[in-house]
């Protein structure tokens, strides 16, 4: 199918993120699919990567993941300014595409900057030294891309605390309201609460139509055995189990 551009879908294939001979054939023809049907790679809506810079720019944004790509993208709107974004990672891979896939990418040299946290007294117990294992992506697209989707925020306990260490207008109160303009959710009112998210942001936010029936079995066992369960862990309860929402940059 002719897409009306001849840019190319520029991340690493389908297959390249497999493990496994007998995975590499179907693999490579399902990436052919997805690279080549316009209404899933939208190709010809890419910004083309720009690999020499100009001299001078307005505003320089580091780091293309969900915070930066959507301020470099409201900075842009005016159309006098100069906006550069860095990234240090690549595109993201056509599998992104599909949140189930999310297990391919976690550890990926090519999208994972692969951290690892201090030695922790309480959590990771089974991990070497107790340091957990942090992944955060190193893709245009950030964490968002190895994830599956999941919104989820800091816990505003956080963010007080970097206020606290000298970092004036940090607050969880302060960074609320640039959430919500950020967010574009469509479940407001039936999911989630308007008062702490935003409906007319450009990151379109919501749960998937469908999931698979072991979700809610694992929701009802998490209730039985004392668990709390939400709607949405964004809200005052920041511990328990829920089926998240998902964001669409």
């Amino acid at each position: 199918m002719d897409c009306g551009c001849s840019v190319p879908y520029p991340g690493p294939s389908l297959a390249s993120t497999c493990y496994g001979g007998s995975f590499i054939f179907f693999m490579s023809m399902l990436d052919i699919m997805t690279r080549n049907t316009c209404d899933l790679s939208e190709i010809c809506q890419r910004i083309k990567p720009k690999l020499q810079p100009d001299l001078e720019y307005d505003f320089v944004v580091i780091g293309g993941g969900a915070a930066g790509s959507v301020v470099a993208g409201r900075l842009s709107e005016e159309p006098d300014w100069k906006v550069l974004l860095i990234e240090a990672g690549g595109d993201e891979p056509s599998g992104s595409q599909v949140p189930s896939m999310m297990s391919n990418f976690i550890g990926n040299p090519y999208l994972d900057w692969n951290y690892k946290t201090e030695p922790q007294e309480k959590a990771c117990l089974g991990e070497k030294e107790r340091r957990c294992t942090w992944p955060r992506g190193k893709v245009l697209g950030g964490s968002g891309v190895i994830h599956g989707m999941m919104y989820m925020r800091g816990v505003p306990k956080d963010y007080d605390e970097w206020e606290k260490m000298g970092n004036p207008g940090w607050g969880y109160k302060q960074v609320l309201q640039y959430f919500k303009k950020s967010e574009g959710n469509q479940q407001v009112g039936t999911l989630v609460d308007g008062g702490l998210h935003g409906t007319d942001g450009p990151m379109v936010t919501s749960r998937f139509p469908d999931h698979p029936e072991m979700a809610d079995d694992m929701m009802k066992a998490a209730e039985q055995v004392g668990y709390s369960v939400v709607n949405d862990l964004n809200e005052g309860q920041h511990s328990g189990f829920t089926i998240a929402q998902a964001n669409i940059m």
